[in-house]
Formats: C-alpha cells, structure tokens, sequence
C-alpha cells in the first residue's frame, strides 16, 4: 500500500512539475484523443480491409501514432512561453503563404482539389493550410496587439492584417471553401475584438464575398462546381445527399443511450466514417447522451480557452488564446453542424476526434499555445 501510495504521489508530483497551464484543458484534450482511438477503430474498420488488403488494425495503429505525436507536440509547444512566439509569427505565416502556393501548382490531388504536399522520402502528405491557420491567426494577433492602443490608419489597415487575411484566405479558397470562409470569419472577429474599426471590416468583408461568390459562380477554383451543388442540395428540400442520409440514419438509430462500443451499422455505407462524419458514428455507439459530452467537451474547451485570457496582461497573449481557441472550436460545431444537416456537407473533421494527421498535429500545436498562455509570465518573461 505505501508503494502505491508513493507511487501515485510521484506521479502527481511529476504532473504538477511538469504540465503546466490550465488541467481542464489538459484533462479534455486527454479524454478526447483516448476516447477518438475506439471511435476511428470502430469507424475505419471497413475501409481498412477494403484498401489495406485486410489488415483492419492499419488505420488504429496510425491514430494512435497520431495522437501521441499530437500531444507530445502539445507539451513541447505549451513549455515555450508564449511571448516568444513573437519571434516566429512572420516567418510562420509567409512560409504557410508560399507552401500554400506550391500547393496550388504541385500539391497532390485528393477528391479533385489540391491541398495535399507529398514528403520525400517518408511518403507522408501535409496540408498546408493546417498550418496556414495556425500562423495567420499567431500573426494576426501580434499586428492587433501592436496597434490595440495605437489606433490605426488606412495604409497600415490594408498593408498588414486585411491584405495579410485576404491573401491567406484566398489561397485556401481555391481549394477548400469552407475552411477559407471560417478561418476569415474568425480573423475578423479576432479583428473586431482588436478594435480595427467597424467600417473598414464591414468594407472588407463586402468585397471579399463579391469575390468569392464571383469565383464560384464563374467556376474558377477547383471546388467551385463541388460548393455550388452542395449549397444548392442543401436549399433544395426535395433532396439530401447520400452523405447526410446515412448521418441521420446513424444518429437515428443511436437513440439515448446508443447502440454501444463498436456496434454502428452505417458506418459501413458512410463515405469516411472515421473523418468528416465521425460524429454520426460516435452518436450511434454512444447515443445522444454521448453526443452531448462530447458537445459539452467542446463548450469547456471554448470556455477555458477564453479565461486563459485572464493569465496575461499582455494584449498579444489574449488575442492569442481567443483566436486558436475560436479556430479549434468553430471547426468542431461546424463538423457537427454538418453531421446534423444545420449547414451544407463542407469536409470538416473533429478536432482531436477524427482520424487525420496534419489536423491532429497542428490542433496538438495550437491547444499547446493556449496552454502556453495558461501558465502566464514568470517574472523573468515579463521582462521581454
């Protein structure tokens, strides 16, 4: 018993040394990626003997590899203080614009849009606009907190943040419209709450849906045909697509209490089950009781994300967490969103829940930011 007793008493202590920031974020992000293994194995058991030549364990060894990446990459980045991410942010975010552009020209092509970069060597593909989130929203929040006490003129407004959001944006449009309208819906938010003046966002953001609707409807990114039929299936009452039939006959079945551990059905006839509708699958193992934890997950995560805020005086830290935290979070309802038909079928994967490798990483890299901000300063870091 003084063994056992011990023991737990070096881990808490090992715990307490070493995890630092906010443990509700910690305790969430844990449960979740343990939680997701059973749910992708469940979910990814069909397409793994279909394409893996029956070795049905393939995509579960991968997950797992995944979400230890994901949360090793989170303690590393969540031991850095936040305040030196300053250093980086710039080189970040024109990295992501030229990676980006690459893609555009020589990405791999995967469901007719390139947003993938094949690594030599390890075969691994990369999305880079993963990491483009990520760097634009780190960036913006320096160039926000920056001026937040300031104020702003016209040249600095379109040099920096609007030309820096549209640019970003843009390049991820011609190959992912959904991920492009959240992420500059995000950026101006985290601009609102900036204090960047109403009637240049209002401008902005007029012309940038010209545009983007203009692209559309003249057919000139790789997914404009795709956004098009999916905006108008969703208007169209008389129809619903084969994606969103079996959802709903997934969450259907599911009930209350859900069908149990591994038991879903349409998991076999969704496209993916273990990524984009993933949620469908869960609320069928898990019923809506389940669903609803999982909603509740997210919820906490918004609402501690927001109060590390409190941990910094500093205006960059609290742009900082606001904007990964909105970021991480409005990606998880909007998945759900789709999942329960409240919005068209738009790609989007649970962070921290579905199987994907670029996305659970860089959700890894952000959630260690926030957590970075979680600490606070010590007072050797309040003087940079």
């Amino acid at each position: 018993m003084s063994f056992l007793t011990k023991s737990r008493e070096d881990t808490q202590a090992w715990i307490a040394k070493n995890l630092k920031g906010d443990p509700w974020i910690w305790g969430i992000c844990i449960i979740m990626l343990l939680w997701s293994i059973v749910v992708v194995y469940s979910a990814s058991v069909k397409d793994a003997y279909s394409q893996m030549g029956g070795d049905t364990e393939y995509y579960l060894y991968k997950h797992v590899l995944l979400c230890v990446v994901s949360l090793v990459v989170m303690f590393f980045v969540h031991r850095i203080p936040y305040i030196r991410f300053v250093y980086f942010t710039r080189l970040a975010v024109w990295s992501s614009i030229l990676l980006l552009i690459f893609t555009m020209f020589f990405g791999r092509s995967v469901n007719d849009a390139a947003r993938w970069i094949e690594i030599p060597i390890i075969g691994q593909r990369f999305q880079p606009s993963e990491w483009a989130k990520v760097a634009l929203i780190a960036h913006l929040s320096l160039i926000l907190a920056r001026h937040i006490k300031g104020g702003w003129n016209t040249r600095e407004l379109f040099m920096e943040p609007l030309a820096l959001v549209g640019v970003v944006c843009g390049l991820i449009f011609t190959s992912n419209v959904s991920t492009a309208v959240m992420l500059a819906g995000i950026c101006f938010l985290l601009m609102f709450v900036g204090k960047v003046p109403l009637h240049y966002l209002l401008f902005t953001a007029l012309g940038l849906v010209f545009f983007a609707t203009i692209a559309i409807l003249l057919n000139s990114t790789q997914r404009s045909g795709t956004a098009q039929s999916r905006i108008a299936t969703f208007f169209d009452k008389d129809v619903v697509v084969y994606q969103s039939q079996q959802s709903y006959m997934a969450m259907a079945r599911g009930g209350l209490y859900g069908e149990g551990v591994s038991k879903s059905r349409q998991k076999r006839f969704l496209p993916e089950p273990q990524k984009d509708f993933i949620f469908a699958v869960a609320v069928e193992e898990y019923g809506t009781v389940g669903g609803t934890i999982l909603i509740v997950f997210y919820l906490i995560l918004l609402y501690r994300g927001l109060k590390a805020i409190e941990a910094t005086k500093r205006p960059f830290g609290g742009l900082l967490s606001a904007g990964l935290t909105f970021i991480v979070v409005s990606q998880a309802f909007s998945a759900m969103a789709v999942t329960v038909g409240l919005v068209p079928v738009t790609g989007q994967t649970l962070p921290f829940f579905s199987q994907g490798g670029t996305s659970l990483i860089f959700t890894g890299i952000a959630m260690g930011m926030i957590l970075s901000v979680s600490r606070g300063e010590t007072l050797e870091e309040k003087r940079i």
